[in-house]
C-alpha cells in the first residue's frame, strides 16, 4: 500500500509551509522523506538542488514531545548535536566554547536566560519544548522540519510558541516544513499550506496565505483568515466522514 503518491511541488528557500489533513494522510511520511530517514520507492527529494539519498546533515527537527534525556542538564541537551558531529568526523562541529556560546545565546532569545544548568524536569511543557526548538537549530540549518511540535502544549502557550517561531525566522534565515492539525497555526506560520487526502496520500489543495507579515495573533480573528480556515476545514471534514 502506498502511503504517499503523485505528491509533487517546490519550496522555496527562506519560506515556511504547512502540510494539513487528517490523521494517516501521510504528512509525517513527507517530512521523513524530506529528511532522509525514509528511501522513495518513486520519483525523488531534492534538497539545495541535490537528490536526497540517506539523512541530510544540514536539517534540524522538532517533534510533538521534545525528547530532552533527563538525565542531562538543558545546556548538555542543547550541546548533543556537537558531540554526534564529533563522532562522525563533521568539520562543522568546530570547538566546545563556540557551541556553548551559542546555545546561551539561543537560550536567551527564547526567554530561557540563565536555564542552562537545569533539568528536564524542572520546566514547563512550553519551556521543554523552547529548549527542544534550540536545539533544532543550534547547528544553524537550512531546513527546519517541525512535525506537530505545539500540539500538546495548552492554547496560550501554544500561541506563544508560534510568535517564538516568527521571530527566530526573522532573527536566522531558514527554510520551515511544518506538519500540523491546527488550521490557525497553519495560517499563522506559513506562506502556503498543502491541505493533504488520504489513501494513498495526495495533495489535494493549495492556498496561498497573502496575509501581510510579520503576521500577529489578531489577524486570525479577521475575514480573511476565518475564511480560509473554514474552507480548509471543509476541504478536509469529508475525507473524514468518508473514511468513517
Amino acid at each position: 500500500m502506498k502511503a504517499l503518491a503523485e505528491v509533487s511541488l517546490e519550496i522555496p528557500r527562506g519560506a515556511t509551509v504547512a502540510f494539513v489533513g487528517p490523521s494517516g494522510c501521510g504528512k509525517s511520511t513527507l517530512l521523513k522523506l524530506v529528511a532522509g530517514l525514509l528511501a522513495v520507492t518513486g520519483g525523488a527529494v531534492v534538497v539545495d538542488g541535490r537528490p536526497v539519498t540517506g539523512p541530510l546533515k544540514n536539517v534540524g527537527m522538532a517533534f510533538q514531545n521534545p525528547v530532552l534525556l533527563p538525565w542531562r542538564t538543558v545546556l548538555d541537551n542543547l550541546m548533543l548535536p556537537l558531540e554526534i558531529l564529533r563522532e562522525n568526523g563533521d568539520p562543522r562541529a568546530g570547538d566546545r566554547q563556540t557551541w556553548r556560546d551559542r546555545a546561551l545565546t539561543l537560550l536567551d532569545t527564547v526567554g530561557l536566560a540563565g536555564a542552562g544548568d537545569r533539568q528536564p524536569r524542572e520546566l514547563s511543557g512550553g519551556m521543554r519544548q523552547r529548549v527542544s526548538l534550540c536545539r533544532a537549530l543550534i547547528h544553524e540549518p537550512a531546513l527546519l522540519l517541525l512535525d506537530e511540535p505545539f500540539a500538546a502544549l495548552d492554547a496560550f502557550t501554544r500561541e506563544e510558541m508560534w510568535e517564538l517561531y516568527r521571530e527566530l525566522r526573522r532573527a536566522r534565515e531558514f527554510t520551515g516544513v511544518l506538519v500540523t492539525h491546527d488550521l490557525r497555526e497553519a495560517v499563522f506560520l506559513a506562506q502556503t499550506i498543502y491541505v493533504m487526502s488520504s489513501n494513498p496520500g495526495s495533495v489535494a489543495h493549495v492556498h496561498e496565505v497573502k496575509m501581510a507579515s510579520p503576521r500577529t495573533l489578531e489577524q486570525l480573528f479577521s475575514a480573511e483568515a476565518t475564511e480560509l480556515i473554514r474552507l480548509m476545514r471543509e476541504q478536509i471534514r469529508p475525507r473524514r466522514e468518508a473514511l468513517a
